[in-house]
């Protein structure tokens, strides 16, 4: 069904098969072309029919006191769609209600889902009072839908791999069924692990100290969702994290996915009440790295992967810390004299384009990654190149006609005869839009980086 109406969809936009029929013509990616007569909208695809893109994927953390207006404006223009309130500094000192409330409301304004944490060392109750005050009372006049548990218990409790599990389960256990006593259709994801530990996930997780069960005597969960953290470790210089980096969260995530897959087939959650899954932290390790061109990168690439394994949420740490100072703990998305980084970038081009169906890609020369999606009458791919050398390539909308005649053979699963060929900068990345009979292209490349330069959209 994908496929009879993206192929529909794409004959409609171009009335003909490729890019090279009698009104526009493609050379090198810049088009000479006649006027196209508009286009009549089609019915959507209806997700079921694909991997949907979750809407609150492209997400951030809040950190740390008080953000500047200017931080909390240039983060809703990036078009985050989710915003944690959690980490390590709030697990053992949550802020106060006014703060949180405050913080709340901002994120809700700008259409963003609020993920918010609770403490792991303050009482149950407190936990329960937390959520009676944001879903009950309706401190913003909008419930929150989820919530987190704690934070990176592993480090937390000085503990091991293999012992953590038995000491997460009585403290997420207690505060699960309080919050859901109060707002039973709230959801719950943790317990955000330093990174994907998967002996504690194994027993977390169906089983010997299994949270993924239901409450005694009710018919919700304890646990709605795996959450975890990543930061690659490597400190050579020579990692380049859009390759070493993104192979390592790959790893993770599709041990993840497997997890999920498995628990919900062993414990029968299917529909609303299946096993989610979200990245609660990830960044490159320290200042130093963050802000670089290969990190906003590797950002796009998890972004990637967490459409095609279909997770909830990724939520990047953080907004702005340490004045955005490009050493020690500055993991922010913006630069200290408030320039959007590599890494802003990247999940402002996935979460303006993307939405609706996830399409799949696959490139012939792994330095170039391709991947896509479909929402209506709108069709999007990525191409972002992480070689330092130009290149040509021939992008087709189906995994059938595979063309690398002349350059690098692209495709996105859409099932779509539509073929386009264009050029690709060294250590680029480029978003095509296709829509009411026009391609719009969105470019950004290292040197508008170095420059500090936003990306540029050219309509062909």
């Amino acid at each position: 069904m994908k496929n009879k109406f993206l192929i529909l969809l794409l004959i409609t936009l171009f009335i003909g098969t490729s890019c090279s029929d009698d009104r526009v013509k493609f050379i090198d990616g810049e088009s000479i072309e006649e006027e196209v007569d508009p286009i009549d909208p089609v019915d959507p695809i209806d997700p079921a029919n694909g991997i949907a893109i979750s809407p609150m994927l492209v997400g951030n953390n809040v950190w740390y006191r008080s953000p500047s207006d200017q931080v909390w404006q240039l983060t809703a223009d990036c078009g985050i769609q989710s915003l944690r309130i959690g980490g390590n500094g709030y697990n053992d000192n949550i802020p106060s209600n006014t703060d949180l409330i405050d913080w709340v409301t901002k994120i809700q304004a700008m259409g963003a889902e609020p993920i918010m944490q609770v403490s792991q060392h303050d009482a149950a109750s407190n936990a329960a009072a937390l959520v009676k005050l944001f879903n009950i009372d309706l401190a913003t006049g909008k419930a929150i839908k989820y919530w987190n548990i704690g934070n990176e218990p592993w480090l937390e409790l000085n503990s091991t791999p293999t012992a953590v599990a038995a000491l997460v389960e009585p403290y997420f256990k207690a505060r699960a069924a309080a919050m859901k006593e109060v707002d039973p259709t709230i959801k719950i994801y943790g317990p955000d692990f330093a990174y994907y530990i998967e002996p504690a996930i194994d027993d977390l997780f169906g089983g010997k100290n299994n949270i993924a069960g239901k409450v005694p005597g009710k018919d919700y969960y304890y646990c709605d969702g795996i959450a975890w953290h990543k930061y690659p470790q490597s400190d050579a210089e020579n990692q380049n994290l859009s390759y070493d980096g993104l192979a390592g969260f790959e790893d993770s995530i599709v041990k993840c996915k497997a997890k999920i897959d498995a628990v919900n087939e062993q414990l029968g959650r299917t529909g609303d009440d299946a096993l989610g899954w979200g990245i609660g932290e990830f960044n490159a390790k320290n200042g130093s790295y963050v802000h670089r061109w290969d990190n906003g990168q590797m950002f796009a690439g998890i972004l990637n992967l967490c459409m095609k394994y279909e997770a909830t949420y990724a939520t990047t740490w953080s907004m702005f810390e340490n004045g955005g100072s490009r050493s020690g703990t500055d993991y922010s998305f913006i630069d200290g004299n408030m320039t959007p980084r590599a890494t802003y970038r990247h999940m402002q081009m996935v979460a303006q384009n993307f939405s609706g169906t996830y399409l799949e890609g696959k490139s012939s020369k792994s330095d170039i990654i391709v991947f896509g999606s479909v929402d209506g009458s709108k069709v999007t791919a990525m191409v972002m190149n992480r070689a330092n050398a130009a290149s040509s390539f021939n992008l087709n909308l189906n995994y059938t006609n595979i063309n690398s005649s002349g350059g690098v053979g692209l495709n996105i699963d859409g099932g779509s005869e539509l073929s386009y060929s264009g050029n690709i900068e060294a250590l680029a990345t480029h978003i095509y839009v296709f829509e009411n009979g026009e391609i719009t292209r969105t470019t950004y490349t290292n040197s508008n980086f170095t420059s500090e330069e936003a990306p540029v959209t050219t309509k062909l």
